[in-house]
This record gives structure tokens, sequence and C-alpha cells, in this order.
């Protein structure tokens, strides 16, 4: 710009713009910041555009420029941490975030500093939660499922779990009736009755008494 350029007249009060008119306000339609060099959240204004320093600032300017960059100086003890932000006042969730807790503060941050330690704070317990979620449920599935002597439970349909149903019928004629369930057969669903095991022939026992 250099020789270029003119001061503009002084038209208004305002001691943030060269010409004293007040920033341009935009027409922001979210809560989200814009983060734009005039944006309303912006401290630095018009003085962020080095275009625009380089023209020439006013006392005012050039006072809010020093402010504004002192204030990106932060104190060597920052980032500060206050326990009061991070206590927890329930009695149930203090209980069993204690044992993460001290493992964090006492090797994890040591080892792995605050960054990675706090990420393998917050991670590693969810996914152990979910691992036994998942346990839990498949646990339920396989082996508590709802039949005729239990109400309570998970039900699963399933048309044809048998793939070789033509092998069991050659080597144990009559085995595949016995153990599947025929829908066909009744008008209503007996949750595994007919399967009950008081009428599965096992044979003779080896028992000798």
């Amino acid at each position: 710009m250099g020789q270029s350029y003119s001061l503009p007249e002084k038209t208004g009060p305002s001691p943030f713009t060269r010409s004293g008119e007040p920033p341009v306000k935009l027409n922001q339609t979210t809560d989200k910041p814009q983060h734009r060099v005039n944006d309303v959240m912006s401290l630095q204004l018009h003085m962020a555009d080095e275009r625009q320093r380089m023209a020439g600032l006013s006392p005012a300017e050039r006072e809010w420029r020093m402010k504004w960059l002192k204030d990106q100086h932060l104190h060597p003890d920052e980032p500060i941490h206050v326990d009061a932000i991070h206590r927890q006042l329930n009695p149930v969730r203090m209980l069993y975030r204690r044992p993460w807790d001290l493992f964090y503060t006492k090797v994890l941050v040591k080892r792995l500093g605050p960054y990675y330690g706090l990420a393998f704070r917050q991670m590693v317990p969810k996914l152990i939660i979910g691992f036994l979620t998942i346990q839990f449920v498949y646990y339920q599935w396989k082996y508590q499922a709802k039949n005729w002597e239990a109400y309570s439970g998970l039900t699963t349909f399933v048309e044809n779990p048998i793939r070789d149903k033509k092998k069991i019928e050659e080597e144990y004629p009559g085995l595949y009736a016995k153990a599947m369930y025929n829908d066909k057969q009744y008008d209503y669903h007996d949750r595994t009755y007919q399967q009950r095991l008081t009428h599965r022939d096992v044979g003779e026992p080896n028992r000798k008494y």
C-alpha cells in the first residue's frame, strides 16, 4: 500500500476503526462462532489483517493490539488443574470411579502424561464395560433362553439351524424329529415342551444296579 494509501476522514467516535465508524455487524444465523476477522467473537477486530496494520494504526488501535498480544502469553503454570471443578458430589459415582481415578493420578499421568493418560482413563473402562455387557447378553441368550420351564429369558426363532439333516437321519434315524421343534404339528408355540428330557429315549442304563 505504502505511498498510495491515504488516511480516511474521521466520521465517527469509534476507536476501533480508522474512519471512526463501528465495525460491520454480521447477520449471524447460528450460535456457532464464525471466527472471521470482523466477527463479534474476534477480539482482534480488523487489526488481524497484516495489510491494515501496515497501513497505520491509531493510538487506541495500537493500545488494543498491544493488550491482545500480551493476552496470548499465558502463565507458566497454566493449564492449572482445579480440583473443585472435577470433584464429584455423587457418592455412588465417586465409589465406582475411585479405583480408576487413583490409577490415573498415580500411574497414568506419570507414565503417559496428562493427555494420553486421560484418553486411557476415559476409553479403557468404557471398553471393559462394553465387553462385559456383550458377554452377559451372550450368556443369557445361550444358557438362559426362555422355555417351558422359565418365563423370563430371550427367545430365538431359527428356521433350520441343522445343515447336515440328511447325514443325521442316516446315522441316527429319528433323532432329528426328537431334537427339533416342529411348528406344523401344533397350533401354538410350546416353548420346547415336547422336547423335554423326561420323554426322551436315551436307551437302557449302563448301571448294573
